[in-house]
């Protein structure tokens, strides 16, 4: 349950990316230019946990019209959007994060470049 301040609540997030989840992360950044609008990192992780959670409240919607069920279970759910839970990459995941870290590299010189203009 999050605390309350004030009569407001609140709940810390707290995680560590490592890998090629820290490369996606890095990539959504830079594609939603959360640098350029927000002046701290603490800022930014509050913005993308933003977006976050309300794509996720969307594709809960969308697996709940889908599946029928009210309440997913964790397992059922990672596995309809695509996450292996056991650990062990997929062939797909393994290709995905190949080429986003390409992208990131394009994005991340692009960002460079007008920041440098600018």
């Amino acid at each position: 349950m999050a605390k309350n301040v004030a009569g407001i609540p609140i709940r810390r997030v707290s995680a560590e990316f490592s890998g090629d989840d820290a490369v996606d992360l890095e990539i959504i950044e830079v594609s939603l230019g959360l640098s350029r609008i927000t002046r701290s990192k603490s800022e930014r992780d509050t913005k993308l946990m933003q977006v976050a959670l309300a794509a996720l409240r969307k594709v809960i919607e969308q697996y709940r019209s889908e599946s029928g069920e009210r309440y997913p279970e964790f397992g059922d759910f990672a596995a309809w959007i695509g996450i292996n839970t056991d650990g062990v990459p997929t062939m797909d995941e393994h290709h995905h994060a190949s080429s986003d870290v390409a992208e990131l590299q394009n994005n991340v010189e692009k960002t460079e470049g007008q920041d440098a203009v600018a």
